[in-house]
């Protein structure tokens, strides 16, 4: 693909959707419960009040993102081995990175000259986290390979996405950090798009995840983390989340009710507790599951190697 793209008519009927079903009917927003915000902080706070007691003075703040959640939802044991293994970059991750790359450049400047040259020169200008160099590392028919995926997914963003008019205040990367505790617990994410400004008389923020991998269940729990961390900063819960899975140009798109925000709290206080109870010191649970074939942690772990033998007899599982 190594010509430019840009806003073309052939790719508007396909962003006008993209975008109706991201905006919906302005009429149908809901309004905004002015003690919302207010009572869910309120009811985070006395949840976690018992395991912020259990953390010893001095102990640095228990940071609380959608990949903590993931891992230690599942399994303590692996939250902690995958903690102390360093960073190991994939193919999928560094794709993954490109790709967020380039959304932020079309849905900013609505245009890109070649997409893998541009990719890898905003990695240049960016924060160093191993991409680079593992990109720069690959052997030539590996990097045409990526290349070639990446230029594909592009590709795809470029259909899908329309120009978004400047009043819906377009945002990427925006950070979301919530402090709990008095600091000693700190939600935090990064949301790849928010649309819309929060209001205190009508829900108006939609945010979007975007993803190049394949749907993974998740995913869903990562979009309603946001929207009870936008929630908890704003003062008013976005109107819908979605993710845009930039493979096939597929949006799934939620509205945002209680029963999300609700949802989203009581998986924030599961995995804080435990992300607590660990920064205590205590010794992690460790809960086998179809994943600890791939734990860096499996070669100490009794459980998850008899999980790995287990499911030997049961056929192979295909990492999501």
């Amino acid at each position: 693909m190594r010509s430019s793209l840009a806003r073309h008519p052939a790719g508007r009927s396909r962003g006008d959707t993209l975008l109706a079903r991201l905006r919906g009917d302005a009429g149908s927003r809901p309004a905004v419960d002015p003690g919302l915000a207010g009572g869910l902080r309120d009811w985070l706070e006395d949840e976690l009040s018992e395991a912020v007691a259990g953390l010893p003075d001095g102990t640095g703040p228990v940071r609380v993102t959608k990949d903590a959640l993931d891992q230690v939802l599942v399994c303590e044991a692996h939250f902690l081995s995958e903690r102390r293994q360093p960073r190991q970059v994939t193919t999928e991750m560094a794709r993954g990175t490109l790709v967020d790359l380039l959304f932020r450049q079309w849905v900013t400047t609505g245009a890109m000259g070649d997409a893998w040259e541009d990719a890898v020169c905003a990695l240049r200008v960016g924060r160093d986290d191993g991409v680079l160099g593992f990109v720069e590392q690959l052997a030539p028919d590996a990097r045409a390979r990526l290349a070639a995926e990446v230029e594909e997914h592009a590709a795809r963003i470029a259909e899908c996405w329309p120009i978004l008019a400047p009043s819906w205040m377009a945002r990427t990367q925006e950070r979301l950090d919530v402090p709990l505790a008095g600091g000693r617990i700190r939600l935090a994410g990064v949301v790849d798009l928010a649309i819309g400004a929060p209001s205190a008389g009508q829900a108006s923020v939609c945010i979007v995840e975007v993803k190049s991998g394949r749907r993974r269940l998740e995913h869903r729990g990562d979009v309603h983390l946001y929207a009870l961390l936008e929630t908890l900063r704003s003062g008013a819960p976005p109107f819908r989340v979605a993710t845009f899975y930039t493979a096939d140009g597929e949006i799934d798109v939620e509205p945002v009710g209680r029963d999300v925000l609700l949802g989203a709290l009581h998986r924030v206080v599961a995995g804080t507790t435990k992300l607590c109870r660990m920064a205590a010191g205590a010794e992690p649970d460790r809960t086998p599951n179809p994943l600890c074939g791939w734990c860096p942690g499996l070669a100490d772990c009794v459980p998850g190697r008899r999980q790995v033998e287990d499911s030997t007899h049961t056929g192979p599982v295909t990492r999501p």
